[in-house]
């Protein structure tokens, strides 16, 4: 970043980021319900935040030339991408397209033969979904002609609802916060998710805009993309397929080869040993499950998000545990810096980089905690699985924004969800059945896990390293960034869900979704079970090998493993990636071993060209959907 671009934030820079955050929270809840096109935010890669990104940094490469005075500095690109991020994790699978369906369709979705009106809705709180139930039908069905959108019937839910969201972003944040400085600072974590929007706001300093690698790069998945979207709108059109699958094991399980240009480009910024891990780790898994298959060795119990892979899921889970722990321990010395700035007992310029004060984010996560565990009992949670619960939640959370942050890994989620973690270990008898309708409401935040604040806030920080003044600002615009998001796309899916009957929109997120945890919890009530031992075996074992993965990674260079990619080598998405990850690890083998750290450095526009081009075309041809009435044009899903 020039020193001439490192100025201060003006509000204006402020005001386009709100802009652009209702822009993507309604505009992503238009495409899911009505275009149905490209995800722009389903995952940690972020597709609209890019997509604007590089048109606002491709006007600003102008401006700076032709017309200083219109430009935007480094600093307030860096701001609004920012916001932007933290908008792409909220209107989709982060929260919204899974809490307004869910508190509408838990009554919506009570039938005689799934015997929710008995098993289920006599133990959630009327203040957690919405009562009224033409609301709820009209919601589902289409409003009737002449009547008005029954706004009233969602203030009491959408307010409890908004106060446990916030107390949950703001821990994400504060715990950001707190480790910060040990993983940028100490631990030097990559960020690969970081490379691409900063070279876009470093366009006059790079020449990313000239450079022909880069253009190259963009030109592949953008032609791509266009092939078949013409092959869309004209069948005769040849289309192209990036995607295929072998199977093996008699048929019991399949190994994709799926070529995604933009998991290519993240993965060519990931440190080679846990790229490597990435994709062996896949395969050993993979392998590991078909064996299980051939022997008709499994379970026979439906676990939500982990269903095809049950038994390493809950070894992943282990192997996940152990890391943040150790991250946690590895930490401590920064740790006990924090709690005694809190405690106004550290140098007041120990927190001066950050966005908040440590004292802040400190008590401030401790009062956020304590809500989010109070609104859980008042829920129907009794206090040990609450406590439980909170604490695997925010393990996962953290584990999983690691593996962002240090892996690049653009498309994953938890191996085993917390609230089915929390039933699992504790045992569905002691919980009850208040309790599992509590924990089934958690499915809003605590489930699908593809995307959350969290994750964008620590990729937004690092985009900070290099701004050494004026960062408490930057709190605030995320607090904006997530109020306007979420109301707007909350606003958003009313009103389209009222006009057009949200039934008729995405069948997961309206049809699936909404009775996807209640399917769980109903099986766990008629069917109560204890601590089931198994899962315990195998969380002990995932824990063990990444215990033996950590020390071997720490103590010797040579050792080709990372215990991150053990962890995540289970996980649906990561089986869907993995031969794009594998074509990465291969090309920056062969760049470093023969062309050295000179061409890797050239090398990098091509791939963030792969990862641009993507995103572009994706948006674009988006555009052309809205105006040419046609629905359905998927050119990406990861």
């Amino acid at each position: 970043m020039s020193t001439q671009q490192n100025s201060g934030f003006r509000l204006r820079a402020i005001v386009l980021g709100i802009i652009l955050s209702f822009c993507i929270g309604a505009g992503n809840v238009y495409n899911l319900m009505v275009l149905q096109g490209s995800y722009m935010a389903l995952d940690f890669t972020t597709p609209a935040a890019i997509f604007f990104i590089f048109w606002l940094t491709l006007y600003n490469y102008f401006a700076r030339k032709y017309f200083q005075k219109g430009s935007f500095s480094s600093p307030e690109l860096i701001l609004i991408y920012i916001m932007m991020i933290v908008s792409c994790s909220i209107p989709t699978m982060g929260l919204n397209l899974y809490l307004i369906p869910l508190i509408a369709g838990t009554k919506y979705y009570a039938t005689p033969q799934n015997q929710w009106d008995n098993l289920i809705l006599p133990h959630i709180k009327k203040w957690t979904v919405v009562q009224d139930s033409n609301a709820v039908r009209w919601f589902f069905e289409g409003i009737p002609k002449g009547e008005s959108i029954p706004w009233k019937a969602w203030i009491t839910p959408l307010f409890s609802w908004t106060l446990l969201i916030l107390a949950v972003f703001l821990v994400m944040i504060f715990l950001m916060v707190i480790l910060r400085k040990q993983w940028v600072e100490s631990e030097k974590l990559n960020y690969p998710m970081t490379k691409t929007p900063l070279a876009l706001i470093d366009a006059n300093e790079n020449g990313i805009f000239k450079n022909r690698v880069f253009w190259l790069g963009f030109l592949i998945p953008f032609t791509i993309g266009c092939i078949n979207a013409l092959h869309f709108y004209q069948p005769l059109f040849p289309g192209i397929n990036l995607v295929t699958g072998v199977p093996i094991f008699r048929r019991t399980i399949s190994l994709q080869f799926r070529i995604s240009f933009p998991m290519i480009g993240f993965a060519y910024f990931i440190n080679l040993p846990l790229a490597f891990s990435l994709w062996f780790f896949c395969l050993f898994n993979s392998f590991q499950q078909g064996v299980f298959n051939i022997m008709g060795y499994g379970i026979a119990e439906f676990l939500p998000y982990s269903q095809d892979r049950p038994l390493l899921g809950w070894q992943s889970f282990g192997a996940l545990l152990v890391i943040v722990l150790y991250g946690f321990y590895i930490s401590r010395k920064n740790l006990a810096g924090v709690v005694r700035k809190a405690l106004k007992k550290e140098d007041a310029l120990f927190d001066e980089n950050e966005i908040v004060s440590y004292g802040i984010a400190f008590w401030g996560t401790i009062v956020s905690l304590l809500f989010i565990f109070a609104w859980l009992i008042i829920s129907g949670l009794s206090p040990l699985p609450a406590v439980l619960f909170i604490f695997f939640a925010f393990v996962l959370f953290i584990g999983i924004t690691r593996v962002v942050a240090e892996g690049g890994l653009a498309a994953t989620r938890a191996p085993v969800i917390s609230p089915v973690a929390t039933t699992s270990l504790l045992g569905a008898e002691r919980i009850g059945p208040s309790g599992l309708c509590a924990l089934g409401l958690t499915f809003v935040y605590a489930s699908d896990v593809r995307t959350f604040v969290m994750a964008s806030v620590a990729n937004g920080l690092k985009m900070l390293e290099d701004i050494k003044r004026n960062k408490r600002i930057i709190f605030w615009a995320i607090i904006l960034s997530i109020v306007v998001t979420f109301f707007s796309s909350v606003w958003a899916t009313l009103l389209l869900g009222y006009r057009y009957g949200a039934i008729n929109a995405n069948s997961w997120f309206f049809v699936g979704g909404p009775q996807y945890p209640w399917r769980y919890v109903a099986e766990k009530i008629k069917q109560p079970s204890g601590i089931d031992s198994i899962y315990i075996i195998f969380t002990g074992i995932g824990a063990v090998v990444a215990i033996l993965l950590q020390v071997m990674h720490t103590r010797f260079l040579w050792f080709p493993f990372h215990p991150l990619g053990f962890a995540f080598s289970t996980i649906m998405m990561t089986n869907a990636l993995w031969f794009s990850i594998f074509i990465a690890w291969l090309i920056k083998t062969m760049i470093l071993r023969y062309g050295g750290a000179k061409v890797y450095e050239k090398g990098k526009f091509f791939f963030i060209g792969l990862i641009i081009g993507q995103f572009v075309v994706n948006g674009i041809w988006l555009i052309i959907d809205f105006f040419a009435g046609k629905t359905g044009n998927m050119l990406y899903w990861a």
